[in-house]
């Protein structure tokens, strides 16, 4: 798509990274990066600094195509259980219909 996140027009890479925030709504995890904007926006820059594999790429690319998690078995189970969901992949087609004619 881009070479560079903040290439990216509907990133939010730019102004997380570089400090233009004249759009964005920092989120918390965002703020706790550190406290002095400077400080928080190369903190913010060296989190991302590192390129995913290319397995890890597969493996997010193929949760998102079946709007899945990726995360670990206990990662899913804390998600499962806190929002009363079962994770896992579906089974392919339609469902059964159970009712009887």
């Amino acid at each position: 798509m881009v070479k560079r996140p903040e290439e990216y027009r509907w990133s939010s890479y730019g102004a997380n990274a570089w400090g233009d925030l004249c759009w964005l709504t920092l989120h918390n995890e965002y703020l706790m990066l550190r406290r002095d904007e400077k400080e928080r926006t190369y903190a913010y820059r060296a989190t991302l600094r590192h390129q995913s594999s290319e397995e890890d790429l597969h493996l997010i690319r193929k949760a998102a195509h079946y709007c899945q998690l990726v995360g670990d078995d206990q990662f899913r189970a804390q998600i499962e259980e806190k929002y009363g969901v079962v994770l896992g992949q579906m089974r392919r087609g339609r469902p059964r219909n159970t009712e009887s004619p």
